[in-house]
């Protein structure tokens, strides 16, 4: 080879190694990743994200927090609060750190390895040092094929953090819908307590003066009892649901003393749109952007395995040996592919890119199935919450306080109106049920319109009914 063209050649790789080392300089910083996280976030509908990052911005949040808690709690200031101050959201903004890391580290080059070596004669004579310096070669064309990789991986995990804070402010807004449902469970119980409570006393006056049996005496006791456990079994829930709010919010002392509207809202007038759901829902999934991400990762990834396939590194160095004098040389090292020629790194890579593209599709239809689902819950809701309110709970009452006439005038039993009073009771606490459920999957449907297919949480009657199909190693 010409002079010329050896010097040229060993000035492109110099270019070349100088700016792999000036990009290894990079910032790891994940400061950059979180706004754009935030920036995307903020079209979805979320606005209150803060991740700690020093002394006087936490106390301005630390007092913005102690304003939103001497309010009455809302659904809203609930979500802001837990944004604002979890510290399971912000372990999860580490991730976009760990990716960032990551990303640097990819656009490193290896440290030189330095050898040594020092031989002694067992005969006698002088004995031989042995020196060695040598440093990846290949590792320079193989840097930017990394890097791709790892920069892939960084939009995963940016996009895997804005699915979760979606989670996030989902099951906080969850949680504060059953406490509210909970709490309304308690006025009720306490206002059927009181009145079990009057009867149970009405009727031992009535059996002490002879005017009832003793079984109708032990019934009327019997509805009185339940009463009082269904009350207790209420105020059970709501401080289980109050506590799984404190710790979405990350209260604790005497920040848990928060207060809130006790009742539901009822079914507005004013409807969630619902046009052409299953279209918007796909349009805006972020579900969906992190299963192509993941495709783009897995194509990265292979790509990478193919062109390291055969050769996954070469050394270049000097070797250094000194017996009477120093005799020094170059060195080269690379594995010879004889055993390994990197066809099933190949094959795996290429199953899981194409395992990648499978579920993709196979969310994608899944995710239509799910906006449908959700959409007839929330009509079904609906139409039943409105139906047993101005339905059921009024005839309920009249049914009641008809058969307490009749039995008041001798005409039915006491069972009678045992019977009419439970069935008040069972009507009042569905109502709730249904009232929650209908909330429930309004805000699982905005969530899909975020972009968000609702993740599986307990609620007041057990996990929410919907959700993909998943297979173990699946996430």
């Amino acid at each position: 080879m010409p002079k010329s063209s050896h010097k040229t050649m060993m000035s492109g790789i110099l270019l070349l190694a100088l700016a792999l080392i000036a990009g290894g300089c990079a910032s790891t910083s994940p400061r950059v990743a979180f706004k754009e996280v935030h920036a995307e976030l903020k079209q979805r509908g979320v606005d209150s994200l803060y991740w700690h990052a020093s002394a006087e911005e936490d106390r301005q949040v630390e007092e913005a927090m102690a304003r939103l808690l001497k309010q009455d709690l809302t659904a809203e200031t609930a979500v802001q609060i837990a944004l604002l101050n979890n510290r399971r959201l912000q372990a999860v903004y580490q991730t976009l750190g760990i990716a960032q890391a990551d990303l640097v580290q990819a656009g490193l080059l290896s440290n030189p390895v330095f050898g040594g070596e020092d031989r002694f004669a067992v005969t006698g004579g002088l004995g031989t040092l042995g020196l060695s310096v040598a440093q990846s070669f290949l590792e320079l064309f193989y840097i930017p094929l990394r890097k791709r990789v790892a920069k892939s991986q960084l939009e995963e995990a940016k996009l895997a953090v804005g699915g979760l804070v979606l989670d996030f402010e989902y099951e906080t807004r969850i949680m504060f819908y059953a406490v509210q449902a909970n709490a309304q469970l308690v006025e009720m119980f306490q206002q059927v307590g009181q009145a079990m409570e009057s009867g149970y006393d009405f009727a031992r006056r009535l059996h002490a003066a002879g005017n009832i049996t003793d079984l109708e005496l032990n019934q009327q006791r019997d509805l009185y009892e339940q009463a009082r456990l269904d009350l207790r079994q209420a105020e059970a829930d709501l401080i289980h649901s109050r506590e799984r709010l404190n710790q979405l919010m990350g209260l604790y002392g005497e920040q848990i003393d928060w207060k809130t509207t006790s009742r539901l809202e009822e079914v507005p007038g004013e409807e969630i749109d619902v046009e052409r759901l299953e279209a918007r829902v796909i349009e805006q999934s972020l579900d969906l952007k992190l299963a192509a991400q993941r495709i783009i990762t897995a194509g990265h990834r292979l790509g990478f395995t193919k062109t390291t396939a055969l050769i996954p590194w070469l050394d270049l160095g000097v070797d250094a040996e000194k017996t009477e004098d120093w005799e020094v040389g170059p060195a080269l090292s690379f594995p010879i592919p004889l055993f390994d020629q990197g066809r099933p790194r190949i094959a795996r890579n290429r199953a899981e890119l194409r395992q990648e593209q499978e579920r993709y599709t196979a969310f994608a239809v899944e995710i239509r199935s799910i906006a449908r689902q959700y959409q007839n819950h929330l009509e079904a809701a609906k139409d039943m919450a409105r139906h047993y309110r101005q339905v059921i709970l009024p005839l309920r009452e009249r049914i009641t306080n008809e058969t307490q006439l009749q039995y008041n005038a001798m005409q039915v039993g006491l069972l009678d109106l045992l019977r009419a009073r439970e069935q008040q009771i069972e009507a009042g606490k569905a109502y709730v049920h249904t009232l929650y459920e209908y909330w429930s999957a309004k805000i699982a449907i905005e969530l899909l319109l975020r972009g968000r297919v609702p993740r599986p949480i307990e609620t007041i009657e057990g996990p929410v009914p919907f959700g993909p199909v998943s297979f173990d190693g699946e996430q």
